[in-house]
């Protein structure tokens, strides 16, 4: 009976509250820490040691980090160096060719935040010095425009749109940059011209399946495709600016270094030959030729189709038919090489 008593008088005590006497203070927490000390100041004996890190390794360093496989770090190195394009003057002691050649693989990486950030890197890049690079530009933007990912798909328009910007005329008449990024938008688009056998005497156009048209997560890649191929058309359509004739022009043209980047490379003398789809087409002529000849027919019927669907699409197709209107409107097949004419020289020395 003693031990039972003892027992209950033990428990009791956990639900009794304390009396607390007048003036004496409330005891303290068994785990109470004491946090009233102040410190008038901290000293770190190796803080003044080091020195600031150079600029330019700096930049060499994020330049590096652009390779990380951390999403978040390649996006963080990429605003860094926009950052650093983007002052008065621009810090890149690297060089523009170096930064194409490190980032533009980077272009159809997995990461959204990643391509954008480098979309905002190229737009701050020197127009003058992007130029001569338009065809290494060009390959990277094509093999994005075709990727299997739709979003990667959608940011190669962008990148298309930024080229044209800042060099329309470099692109279109760069060597293999006029019919193969046409085949590339035929292929999106899914817009392609039917082949007929030689037996048959029916002739049409098919449309490959379209898995961007009307779905709903993608719904708006179709008619943007369509604006951004509008504008490709456009700048090569757009005609020369005509510059008046002087005296001094024929002795000029002999003895002075040509402006544009590889002057006579439409000759191929130090180059292998080229096939029609990587040729070289200077002048307006030339292009209307190739594309009156090869896309013309699949173009028109896709924008047809696209108009009779209506909404954002057909306000699309209504722009891009304006330009082939613009475009197409003078060109004469009269003027140019007929298909049996192709062959008027065989057998002649030249």
């Amino acid at each position: 009976m003693g031990s039972s008593a003892k027992k209950k008088k033990e428990k009791k005590k956990d639900f009794q509250k304390p009396k607390l006497k007048v003036g004496k203070t409330k005891p303290k927490a068994s785990n109470f820490t004491d946090t009233s000390f102040r410190s008038k100041a901290i000293v770190l004996q190796q803080q003044l040691a080091e020195n600031a890190p150079d600029p330019t390794e700096r930049f060499k360093h994020t330049l590096s980090l652009t390779s990380s496989r951390s999403d978040t770090q390649r996006r963080d190195a990429l605003s860094y160096l926009a950052g650093q394009l983007s002052t008065t003057p621009p810090t890149n002691p690297v060089g523009t060719s170096t930064l194409l050649q490190k980032l533009l693989p980077m272009m159809s990486d997995s990461s959204g935040p990643v391509r954008g950030q480098l979309l905002k890197l190229l737009r701050n890049l020197p127009a003058d010095e992007v130029r001569p690079h338009v065809e290494k530009v060009m390959l990277y933007i094509r093999g994005t425009m075709t990727n299997i990912s739709q979003e990667v798909k959608d940011d190669g328009l962008n990148y298309m749109e930024w080229l044209l910007d800042v060099a329309g005329e470099e692109v279109v008449s760069g060597p293999g940059c006029w019919v193969k990024p046409l085949r590339d938008f035929m292929s999106v688009l899914g817009w392609t011209v039917k082949v007929t056998p030689a037996n048959t005497t029916k002739s049409g156009w098919t449309s490959a399946p379209r898995t961007t048209f009307g779905a709903k997560k993608y719904g708006q890649s179709f008619p943007r495709q369509m604006l951004v191929l509008s504008k490709f058309l456009e700048a090569g359509f757009k005609p020369g600016i005509p510059t008046p004739w002087t005296p001094n022009d024929w002795s000029s043209n002999i003895s002075r270094v040509s402006c544009t980047s590889d002057p006579f490379g439409y000759l191929g003398l130090f180059k292998p030959p080229r096939d029609e789809d990587g040729e070289i087409y200077r002048n307006r002529e030339d292009r209307q030729d190739v594309f009156q000849k090869r896309f013309r027919t699949a173009v028109e019927a896709g924008v047809d189709m696209a108009k009779r669907e209506g909404g954002t699409a057909g306000r699309a197709a209504a722009t891009l038919d304006l330009v082939l209107k613009d475009g197409m409107g003078d060109y004469e097949q009269n003027s140019r090489l007929d298909d049996d004419d192709e062959h008027l020289w065989d057998g002649y020395i030249m």
